[in-house]
C-alpha cells in the first residue's frame, strides 16, 4: 500500500489548522467555503450562466431577446462551430481566478474553477458524448509559459464529468501578436489560417467535438479553431469557456 497520498493528506490538513486558507479574491480566512479558495460573500458575486442564453456565444440574456441576431456580444461574428456555452461572466472572483492559472502558474486555481463547473446547471448535458478539445498554444508560447490553462481546465473539467479529451491533433501553426492588443476586427485578421489539423491525425469525423478556453471575448479565437475543425470534415463543433467578458 502507498502511504504517501495519506500522508500527504495527513500534512495538508495540519497546514489547514496552522496556517487557515484565505480567499483568493478578499483575502478573508475561509470556513466551509463553497469553492476550495472563495468564500461564501464572493462566491456569491459570482454569476454563473442561467438560461435564456446566446446559443452561440452563451452570454445570458437579461431581457426578453432569444436568438443570436439579439446579441451584441457575437452578432458580428460569423461562427464556425454550432453551439457556445460560457459558465459564468468573466468578472471578479472568476478573473481573480483565471488570471492566477493563466499567469501566476496558480494550479490551485483548477479546483475552483472545476467545481464552480459543476454548479452550471445543464452542463453536463451538454458535454455529453462529446470529446473535449483545448484551444492550442503556439509551441513558443508554450515553452514560455510552461503549460496551457486551456488544456488544463479541459483536464479538470473531464475528471468531473467523465468525457473524453484530445489535444494532440489541432495545433496554432502561426505564432500570431497577443490578441489584447487588437479590437474585434483586427482579432478576426490576426487568427485568420492560425490553427491546423495534423495531416496524420486519427480525427473521428463522426464524433462532436466541443473546443474548450478560458474566455470568450470576441470568439475570434475560438472561431478560427472550429474553422481548421471543419475544413479537415469534422461536422460537429461547439465551444465552451469558463468565462464570458
Amino acid at each position: 500500500m502507498n502511504i504517501l497520498p495519506f500522508v500527504q493528506r495527513i500534512g495538508e490538513g495540519f497546514l489547514d489548522v496552522a496556517f487557515p486558507a484565505s480567499c483568493a479574491s478578499c483575502g478573508d480566512a475561509l470556513e466551509n467555503p463553497p469553492l476550495p479558495h472563495v468564500c461564501h460573500r464572493c462566491f456569491s458575486k459570482i454569476h454563473i450562466v442561467e438560461d435564456p442564453r446566446c446559443l452561440t456565444c452563451g452570454h445570458p440574456f437579461f431581457g426578453d431577446a432569444e436568438s443570436h441576431d439579439d446579441c451584441q456580444h457575437c452578432s458580428r461574428l460569423t461562427p464556425k462551430f454550432a453551439r457556445g456555452w460560457s459558465v459564468t461572466l468573466f468578472r471578479g472572483p472568476i478573473r481573480i481566478l483565471i488570471y492566477a492559472l493563466k499567469y501566476e502558474d496558480a494550479f490551485w486555481a483548477l479546483g475552483d474553477l472545476g467545481r464552480i463547473s459543476e454548479y452550471a446547471e445543464g452542463l453536463g448535458d451538454f458535454l455529453e458524448e462529446a470529446i473535449l478539445v483545448p484551444v492550442p498554444l503556439h509551441s513558443r508560447k508554450l515553452r514560455e509559459r510552461g503549460y496551457n490553462q486551456s488544456a488544463l481546465i479541459t483536464e479538470e473539467l473531464c475528471r468531473r464529468f467523465e468525457v473524453e479529451h484530445r489535444d494532440d491533433f489541432l495545433t496554432r501553426i502561426v505564432d500570431t501578436e497577443s490578441q489584447t492588443r487588437f479590437n474585434r476586427q483586427d482579432r478576426y485578421r490576426n487568427l485568420k489560417n492560425a490553427f491546423a489539423v495534423e495531416r496524420k491525425s486519427d480525427l473521428d469525423l463522426k464524433k462532436r467535438y466541443v473546443l474548450v478556453d478560458d474566455v470568450f471575448t470576441t470568439g475570434s479565437t475560438l472561431n478560427a479553431c472550429a474553422a481548421a475543425l471543419r475544413k479537415s470534415g469534422v461536422k460537429e463543433v461547439d465551444v465552451l469557456t469558463i468565462g464570458h467578458g
